[in-house]
């Protein structure tokens, strides 16, 4: 991996005039970024692989007649190279296929110059967090395989992420009957301890400080097991412990954690930032929480906006839509016709329950279990865990500390 003071080596496999000449235009205007200037053909691409090293490979896909064979073979061969893939309008068809290939992510072409150059960045600063991870995790003798990373985020505020993370997270405790860990992924102002009725001096800030030593007694040390058998870490208590946390140190902690806890669930609030992007990378699906009013639907299309330049795929993107049933509501066939999107899930609103459920510090599935809200958790839990297949060993051991999760796809 090329260091931070160099440029990175971006070699493009392609044979359309075309592409090569949008995408040597684009990346002659970034000095971060060093397009690898050689012809590449079918017969000389390993070769040029070899004496090159490039950081990120640029696979055409129209450049061969089995692109998905020759990505793996890349990948076979040289396992430091990090494939982007091109998808052109006749590829296209292969999209499904593309998410859940070995490539790191993919870019439709024809592409803008700013586009490229923002994925290509986005994808090196994805494997430079592998590599230092890598470089300082403790060994795995011990450890689980990560099936499930879910975070709970909600653009427009009051749109109930708390409510739907922690109900979420106990419901998948009681489904699964194994571990599962809810993280308050609001550092500022994060609610998940209050809605728990617990009170600790751990938090998720412990674990930062310490994240040159995690390990799994480390971790059950801090974390917070509550009545209903989830397993809790709390938000910094205080604003300046909550400032502190950088997400390269963030980003090890969730692998950590990752490695002792199958499931995870993350509240991550409706702040975007830094830390909650983090928090998004290092998940398999995003819930994307969506309240059936005006305001919320335009607060989630500009989030869809943003997940397009965080390359997530629109697969990792589950839109939960809560608080619904009242007159005043848009309806849900509404909704989905104008933002273009499939509701994955729905919650029924019951202000009174979930007020009293708030002031009493007792989850809904704990104080109404047989409720319709509680059932809604069940069957969006269901559906979850229908996505979360578990991977291969071998697999999952090559894959485990990739960012991108490809399992994101699944």
């Amino acid at each position: 991996m090329t260091t931070t003071t160099e440029a990175a080596r971006i070699l493009l496999v392609s044979k359309n005039p075309s592409v090569i000449e949008t995408t040597r235009s684009a990346l002659s205007k970034v000095e971060t970024l060093k397009l690898i200037e050689k012809e590449v053909t079918v017969e000389n691409l390993f070769p040029v692989i070899t004496d090159t090293q490039p950081d990120v490979i640029l696979l055409d896909f129209e450049f061969h007649h089995h692109p998905f064979e020759l990505e793996d073979k890349i990948l076979s061969d040289y396992s430091m190279c990090t494939i982007v893939a091109i998808l052109t309008e006749s590829k296209k068809v292969n999209l499904d296929r593309v998410v859940l290939s070995s490539a790191r992510t993919f870019i439709q072409y024809p592409f803008q110059s700013d586009k490229l150059v923002t994925t290509i960045t986005r994808v090196l600063e994805l494997v430079q967090q592998d590599h230092a991870y890598s470089s300082s995790a403790p060994g795995s003798d011990a450890y689980v395989i990560s099936k499930g990373t879910f975070t709970v985020f909600g653009p427009k505020g009051g749109s109930g992420c708390t409510t739907i993370a922690t109900n979420l997270a106990i419901s998948l405790h009681k489904t699964l009957k194994e571990d599962v860990l809810l993280i308050d992924g609001k550092h500022l102002f994060g609610h998940a301890a209050l809605y728990l009725n617990l009170h600790t001096g751990n938090s998720i800030t412990d674990l930062i400080a310490n994240v040159g030593m995690l390990d799994k007694r480390l971790i059950n040390q801090v974390v917070v097991q509550h009545t209903s058998g989830i397993h809790v870490l709390p938000s910094p208590n205080s604003i300046v412990e909550a400032q502190g946390i950088r997400p390269e140190k963030l980003f090890k902690v969730i692998q950590g954690l990752k490695r002792v806890y199958q499931y995870i669930v993350i509240d991550g609030g409706n702040n975007l930032n830094e830390n909650t992007v983090t928090y998004m990378d290092s998940s398999d699906k995003i819930l994307l929480v969506l309240n059936p009013n005006l305001a919320s639907m335009r607060d989630v299309r500009q989030f869809m906006e943003i997940s397009a330049t965080l390359s997530y795929p629109k697969e990792k993107i589950l839109v939960i839509l809560n608080l619904t049933g009242r007159k005043a509501d848009v309806q849900r066939e509404q909704i989905e016709n104008i933002l273009k999107i499939k509701v994955f899930g729905e919650v029924p609103a019951d202000e009174n329950l979930a007020l009293s459920s708030l002031n009493e510090g007792v989850p809904i599935l704990m104080k109404k279990p047989r409720h319709s809200i509680s059932r809604a958790f069940f069957k969006i839990t269901k559906e979850l865990v229908k996505l979360s297949v578990p991977l291969n060993p071998k697999i999952s051991k090559k894959n485990e500390n990739i960012g991108f999760s490809k399992a994101s796809s699944k």
